[in-house]
């Protein structure tokens, strides 16, 4: 989709639209405001045995920036209500004397808003899996969404779908995850390539042991396994940009059996046992196999060179760069592994030998730690919390609940301002005994890169702010003899909400517009930004603060449902509206606002 501006802007002067000025405007604003940039952190503080701690004060905590002390600037203790059988134990009170009783707590806004999204990733679930871990995930939901709360739901499969956009209301929350329940869920389908792998594999080592040959479907086995993987990792980066903008703290609770790291490690590990790397310890030789002395056979694929083959398809690095990009959007992950607790199962001699090979200890102690890995740092990085070997997920569950709802909120006003780069956070607690939680990094964003954010915020999740009063038109699209469609989009901006200042005798402002698009599919437009000098004469200053400034463009877009957001920054200010729309493109009618 392309996004080209054909803008026409134009100061309204006059009497054209005097009847919409406000009656008594406020006189023209002077200077340029200066943005402060805050890095927030939340940290959850736990005893020994694992039970909240509250009372603390912000002399207990000591703050680490790339290893260097930052004075903390602002810090808030939160300890709201956690809702009755939805978590463990109550909070444990620290060591020290009583805390002074905290202050009221203000007025909430945005920022106290929780948005939690609940991923559930069919490719890779299990459907008896899936069936127990959505019936906890309704149960659960039912008894701790808030009215501050807003919850997403959406699942995965090849594609990235929102089932239900952020709501509060625990009804269609509920509908919405019957609804998931009845989709088809693929991830049997992963067992299933495992096994043939290993059949054709056998089948080669039949006709010649341990040869380079066998290794070729297990080779084939873990290049698709991994690039299912990195399409999975794609789609979680892509739900952390759509989340990026949105005020307020921002969770990910992803539903799987579980991601690879080294897709494929299971059966190398297979074949490391099969041609004499581990049948000293576990015992087990294929029926036909004739190992060649020093582990290998027919052309000779040593034992120990599947252990080195293995880690060629090890994506550990993209993970790494996940939760890097999460921590720089503060979105923290919650995993939970739907496949629970299982005992590992004992070889039967009459049965298949690949389900042998599957189920020898070290082949199934690869497997799931492999698994859990990805689970673990996802969670573990970004100041999250793994649920793995639990087949009762609702303890674990209320202890997320309780995340939400008691810690501490750490500000600091860093030496930097925006300069694009990843920078390692540390808390510490100047208490013994006490273990502290967090995200481990952040990335200061420039101002340009947020604004961007913030404007995919309100195209995904039609999350408007509008402190400039900009009211916002889209007209009649008009079809080119290209065969696309032109749609054009009028923005009104009240010139007294905006910062005029007076340079050289004339009076000045700045404006910067950004727009992107996107239609049902999810696919968006490239974004596009302009910057928009406002220069208003001395003598015309007064007059025209009862005025709009129009700004008129012309949008690309293709035939269908199409939206639109559309971002007006004050630069002066530093202030920023964001508004979004509908157009129905080769409708006779579209939507405006």
């Amino acid at each position: 989709m392309k996004v080209r501006f054909l803008a026409v802007p134009l100061l309204v002067a006059g009497s054209a639209l005097a009847a919409q000025a406000p009656a008594t405007p406020p006189p023209p604003s002077f200077g340029e405001a200066v943005e402060v940039n805050v890095v927030n952190i939340e940290v959850f503080v736990t005893d020994r045995d694992g039970k909240r701690v509250t009372g603390l004060r912000k002399e207990d905590f000591q703050v680490l920036e790339d290893g260097k002390a930052v004075e903390v600037t602002n810090f808030a203790a939160v300890a709201k209500p956690v809702p009755a059988g939805s978590g463990p134990a109550a909070p444990a009170a620290p060591s020290q004397a009583a805390a002074p009783p905290p202050a009221a707590a203000p007025e909430a806004t945005a920022e106290d808003w929780l948005n939690l999204v609940v991923l559930v990733d069919d490719l890779h679930l299990r459907p008896e899996n899936r069936k127990r871990a959505l019936e906890q995930i309704r149960q659960f939901l039912s008894r701790n969404v808030r009215p501050l709360d807003r919850v997403m739901l959406a699942t995965y499969d090849l594609g990235l779908k929102v089932r239900q956009p952020f709501t509060g209301d625990p009804a269609a929350l509920d509908a919405a995850l019957q609804g998931i329940e009845k989709l088809l869920s693929t991830g049997i389908q992963r067992d299933q390539d495992r096994r043939s792998a290993l059949r054709t594999m056998y089948s080669i080592h039949e006709l010649d042991p341990c040869s380079y040959d066998m290794v070729t479907p297990i080779e084939s086995y873990a290049q698709q396994t991994r690039d299912q993987v990195l399409r999975t990792v794609g789609a979680l980066k892509f739900l952390v940009n759509s989340l990026a903008g949105i005020p307020g703290r921002k969770a990910v609770l992803y539903i799987s059996d579980g991601l690879p790291v080294t897709p494929g490690e299971e059966l190398f590990q297979v074949v490391y046992e099969l041609c004499g790397g581990g049948a000293a310890s576990s015992g087990f030789v294929a029926p036909s196999a004739k190992a060649a002395p020093g582990g290998g056979g027919g052309s000779g694929y040593p034992a120990s060179q599947a252990l080195l083959d293995a880690q060629k398809y090890s994506i550990a690095s993209r993970f790494a760069d996940l939760t890097a990009h999460a921590n720089a959007n503060r979105v923290t992950f919650y995993t939970l592994q739907a496949s629970g607790l299982r005992g590992f199962a004992s070889a039967e001699a009459d049965i298949d030998p690949g389900e042998r090979a599957l189920q020898l200890m070290t082949v199934q102690q690869v497997q799931t730690t492999n698994l859990q890995n990805s689970l673990s740092v996802m969670a573990a990085d970004t100041g999250g919390k793994a649920i793995l070997n639990a087949n009762d997920f609702l303890p674990d569950l209320g202890r997320m609940r309780e995340d939400f709802s008691v810690y501490y909120s750490l500000g600091y006003t860093p030496a930097h301002a925006g300069d694009g780069r990843q920078h390692r956070v540390e808390v510490k607690v100047r208490k013994a005994g006490l273990r502290v939680r967090h995200r481990g990094s952040y990335r200061d964003k420039p101002v340009a890169e947020r604004t961007v954010d913030r404007t995919l915020a309100a195209l995904f999740h039609g999350i408007e702010d509008n402190p400039l009063d900009v009211a916002m038109e889209i007209g009649d699209p008009v079809r080119s003899e290209d065969g696309a469609w032109s749609v054009p989009v009028h923005l009104r901006i009240p010139l007294f909400r905006l910062t005029i200042v007076n340079q050289q005798g004339a009076y000045q402002g700045k404006l910067r517009l950004l727009v992107v698009t996107g239609d049902d599919q999810g696919g968006t437009s490239a974004p596009k930004q302009v910057a928009v000098p406002i220069q208003i004469p001395s003598k015309q200053v007064l007059n025209a603060m009862g005025q709009y400034y129009l700004y008129n463009l012309t949008l690309k877009m293709p035939a269908g449902s199409q939206r639109v957001a559309v971002a007006v920054r004050d630069e002066l200010a530093a202030a920023t509206s964001y508004l979004t729309g509908k157009v129905q493109v080769g409708a006779l009618k579209p939507s405006t606002r």
